[in-house]
């Protein structure tokens, strides 16, 4: 069972981002897969950190689209990307020290990727 779903209605009408967005949903889910295996907490590390290096270069292909496509809200999107990568760092902190379980991390990666797409990334679609 997934721990994620993915839904056509995350979808932004764009077939690279939206690709990316499955994307993101599969590693969520290959990270939860991992939890439950009781892997060690360095391999969960190493699947953490993709996940985020895999959301940088996907935000960057998400500013490029909403530069190409004239997206009046850029700037604030973009923030919102810096502003998400910062809470991911900041949360991850917590976890390494003890302060957050596994669970809790995997709660805060699904929500944090889909209000996102359905709070922010769901404007573009009306710009394509």
């Amino acid at each position: 069972m997934s721990f994620v779903l993915w839904k056509p209605c995350y979808c932004i009408g764009d077939s690279k981002i939206d690709n990316q967005h499955r994307s993101l949903v599969s590693l969520l889910n290959f990270l939860y897969d991992r939890v439950q295996a009781a892997c060690p907490k360095r391999l969960i590390d190493r699947v953490l950190m993709e996940l985020v290096r895999y959301a940088e270069e996907h935000f960057q292909d998400e500013e490029d689209l909403m530069e190409r496509i004239g997206f009046p809200e850029l700037e604030h999107h973009r923030r919102e990307h810096e502003r998400l990568l910062m809470e991911v760092f900041a949360f991850k902190e917590k976890f390494d020290h003890g302060f957050a379980t596994k669970m809790e991390l995997l709660h805060f990666l699904r929500d944090w990727l889909i209000n996102h797409v359905i709070d922010e990334d769901l404007k573009i679609r009306r710009y394509l």
